[in-house]
């Protein structure tokens, strides 16, 4: 979803901080919503080389990007651009260079300041059907969205 009003990005970011839920369900709750409308396109490129598998990912100003959760443990990096990351600690402003390295279950929450690059970079295992490649490298969509919409019906019984 592509959001140009600043305001609204800290008014979905403030949403996260619901105490009932742990970080994966809030994240989930969210993606569910931002599921339902439009999304907006973020071209991957797939790099092969000297061993690695990289990643590199484009994506515009004003996007807010919730990606799937992590399998496995590899390098994200910040190659162009700035941005905000959420997490269950707080918000972090990313700049060129700045890199973290994730973890199973890791996902992350941007909202793009700027146009942004990004690699992940992954063991080259020798697949190169990419559909398998993000099979192996993160959980399924579909999952996600499950996991968000059995959230939402938890929190409409209890209201």
């Amino acid at each position: 979803m592509n959001i140009y009003d600043q305001g609204r990005i800290l008014t979905i970011a403030a949403g996260l901080t619901h105490r009932e839920l742990n970080w994966k369900e809030k994240v989930a709750l969210l993606g569910s919503e931002f599921l339902q409308h439009a999304q907006i396109e973020c071209p991957v490129e797939h790099i092969f080389r000297d061993g690695k598998y990289i990643r590199r990912m484009t994506i515009p100003q004003g996007t807010l990007f919730i990606g799937r959760p992590h399998k496995l443990g590899h390098r994200c990096q910040l190659d162009a651009g700035s941005l905000i990351q959420f997490t269950e600690h707080g918000r972090i402003e990313r700049f060129p260079g700045d890199s973290v390295q994730s973890t199973p279950g890791y996902q992350v929450i941007l909202y793009a300041l700027t146009d942004v690059v990004g690699s992940t970079i992954h063991p080259d295992s020798g697949e190169r059907d990419i559909e398998k490649l993000e099979d192996m490298i993160f959980e399924s969509k579909q999952s996600f969205a499950e996991l968000g919409l059995a959230v939402r019906k938890a929190l409409e019984v209890r209201v």
